[in-house]
Formats: C-alpha cells, sequence, structure tokens
C-alpha cells in the first residue's frame, strides 16, 4: 500500500453538526449523543443475554420529533470501534418524515453500497451488511437525500437475522456526505509526524528523561468474549469466536501499531469557483425575488459539494471528520484513515486567476 497523497477525501459527519448547532431532535436511549463526535476510544456497549430479533441496540437521532429544519444528503456510513461481526448480518437505516406529517414516518430505503463503494470491511449480502472482522466498516452508497430524524442498526425476524447473545458496541455511528478534492495537492506537499505527548528534561547531573504522555492515537477499547483489551484505531481484528485465539498474528496488539500523530500540510492550485465555494450562501432555496424556489433540493450549504461544504459543516474543523489521504482503491487499508481536525487559522484561500483560487490547509490527526 502506498503511503501518498493523491486525492484526498474528507468524510464529514452531518449529525454531529447538526447536533452542534442545534438542528437535530434527540433521544439518548441506545446510544444517542454517546455515538457522536468520534470519540471512539470507550464505546457505547449493549448487553443481551439470549438471542433477539427485530431489535435496534444503536440508534442516533428521534424519529418522533418534529423539528427537523431541512432535508439533508447522506452518502457514506462509518461504524468506528465495533465488535459487530456477523455471519448473517445487520441493516443500516434511515428513518426521516417531514416537519408537518409528524405521525407520517416512513423507513428510508436502506443504505447499500455503490457498485465500488465498499470501503473497508463491508461485505453486503443483499441489503444487509455482514462485516468480516470487528473494528471499523466503512461503505459509501448513492446521495439519498430526506428528512433525516434517524439512524440506527438494525436485527430483523427470525428469517433474516439476530442479534446474538453477548456484549456488543459501538465506539460512533458516523452518517454523513464525503468530499473528494477535484485534484491531488501541489507536489510540495508535507507530511510529519508528531511526538508531542513525549516530553523530556534534563536533570542536574546532565541525563536527559523522557516522560511518555501519550505516543499515538488513543487505542480504542474491544470488548470480546475472553475480555477487554485495546488496539489502534482503525485496524480490523477477527472475532474471537471464530478463531483460534493462540495465534497471536491474527490478533491486534496494544502498543505495537503506527507510532506518532501525522498532520499533512496540503495546498490546492487552480481549483475552480465552483469547487471552492457554495453556489448560494444562504439558509432555503429562496435565491432571488425573480427566481422560484426548488421544493425538492435540500439546504444549499448542506447539499454543497466544495472545500466550502467542508469546512462549514466542520465548524472550521472544530468537529472532527475522518480523513483518507488516498481516495483510491490503493488507501483502502486501515492505516490510511484517521480522524483529524483542522489546524486553527490554517485554512487560506487566494484567487489566482479570474474564478479560480489556491486553497493551503493543516490537517492534524487527533490524539
Amino acid at each position: 500500500m502506498g503511503k501518498q497523497v493523491k486525492t484526498p477525501r474528507f468524510y464529514v459527519d452531518m449529525p454531529t453538526f447538526l447536533h452542534a448547532t442545534g438542528q437535530l431532535g434527540w433521544d439518548d436511549s441506545d446510544g444517542g449523543a454517546e455515538l457522536l463526535y468520534m470519540n471512539c476510544a470507550n464505546p457505547y456497549l449493549y448487553e443481551s443475554t439470549e438471542s433477539e430479533n427485530q431489535v435496534t441496540p444503536f440508534k442516533i437521532g428521534d424519529s418522533t420529533n418534529n423539528i427537523a429544519k431541512t432535508s439533508f444528503p447522506v452518502n457514506f456510513v462509518a461504524l468506528l470501534n465495533h465488535n459487530l461481526y456477523h455471519p448473517e448480518g445487520f441493516r443500516v437505516i434511515g428513518k426521516s418524515n417531514y416537519p408537518w406529517e409528524t405521525d407520517a414516518q416512513t423507513e428510508a430505503p436502506r443504505f447499500v453500497p455503490s457498485e465500488t463503494g465498499s470501503v473497508l470491511n463491508s461485505n453486503f449480502s443483499g441489503q444487509l451488511i455482514s462485516p468480516q472482522y470487528n473494528g471499523t466498516t466503512l461503505y459509501t452508497f448513492e446521495s439519498q437525500d430526506a428528512y433525516w430524524r434517524q439512524f440506527s442498526i438494525y436485527y430483523g425476524t427470525p428469517e433474516e437475522q439476530a442479534l446474538e447473545a453477548g456484549k456488543h458496541q459501538l465506539g460512533s455511528l458516523v452518517v454523513g456526505k464525503y468530499f473528494d478534492c477535484p485534484n491531488s495537492p501541489d507536489l510540495n506537499l508535507t507530511m510529519s509526524r508528531r511526538f508531542d505527548g513525549i516530553k523530556s528534561q534534563k536533570t542536574i547531573g546532565g541525563k536527559t528523561l523522557s516522560n511518555i504522555y501519550y505516543d499515538g492515537p488513543t487505542e480504542w477499547t474491544m470488548n470480546g468474549p475472553n475480555g477487554t483489551y485495546k488496539y489502534p484505531p482503525f485496524e480490523l481484528d477477527y472475532p474471537e469466536s471464530v478463531v483460534n485465539t493462540n495465534d497471536f498474528n491474527q490478533k491486534v496488539k496494544s502498543g505495537l501499531g503506527r507510532k506518532g500523530l501525522r498532520s499533512w500540510n496540503l495546498t490546492f492550485s487552480y481549483i475552480a469557483e465552483s469547487d471552492m465555494w457554495m453556489e448560494n450562501e444562504v439558509s432555503n432555496n429562496v435565491i432571488a425575488d425573480n427566481v422560484d424556489p426548488d421544493e425538492d433540493k435540500p439546504s444549499p450549504m448542506l447539499s454543497d459539494n466544495s472545500f466550502n461544504f467542508v469546512w462549514n459543516c466542520t465548524l472550521g474543523g472544530t468537529l472532527p471528520f475522518i480523513f483518507q489521504p488516498d481516495n483510491s482503491e490503493d488507501g483502502r487499508n486501515p492505516d490510511q484513515f484517521s480522524i483529524c481536525t483542522f489546524r486553527e487559522n490554517s485554512f487560506s484561500v487566494n484567487q489566482v486567476a479570474f474564478n479560480t483560487y489556491s486553497v493551503s490547509m493543516t490537517i492534524d490527526e487527533l490524539a
């Protein structure tokens, strides 16, 4: 697998943005806000003492609340830090209903990947997703617009699949819209590793003492049949129930993954205006007094496909996003994904020609 930055992709978490700005109704049962903001290290747990059917162990949002202010598109799902390996599979479901029809809930189409949409650990059989490993699952699908109220994981009827007895976990349920940069960044980009969690000091006698507070991203907690252990973010792990636990090389090891926190200093030259800015930076589709609004089109900001969308919907980089430096098949190894933010005041745009811009930014992996 290459380590080059080719055409980067930003996965933007829409429910987290809407929750942070008070735009989404909320029910904190079955995970709720604990599944937002990509705080994956300590997952939400759902324990079952026996096999269960027609159960929703994890969900975000509230399908009965009628305060949704706009429709918005989604085109990817990421399940971070899960132990949901399942030989038969489960569904990821979105529910929506118009704010003026509170009782008319509809179950939206299951989020099934497009032909090339299986990005990481996302095997599908029809509408059922069946991850081969525990850890992270990420896939993309054709964009779907709706007045989304709730996203959930659902185990269906006995004829389909059941949630097996045990301790089930999910660190974060990420649903949103990704943005592919229009081209590769300039060749003079910089990728560095930060070890700012290691502090050194000299003693009076001249020796150097080092204190290691952290040496990379926070490891994630995995609950298995044989106990709890830590593992590096985004790595995949064989379920202990289907592998010889004595086979050391098939299990993830705490402290033996990638070290340091990555930072990327990227510049994109000659970016067209349509790839840089929102066409209309307004909150609805009433653009001008002589233009009829498009009732079927979502909010201009949420449906936009530009750098402006990423910047707005992460609140200037305050909210985390998943960063993939290479969106091709070569960039789908687990070590190619990271949870990041933009470094404060690093996003800069310069006009270099008519309707043409240069944009630079620094992206920092979170500890």
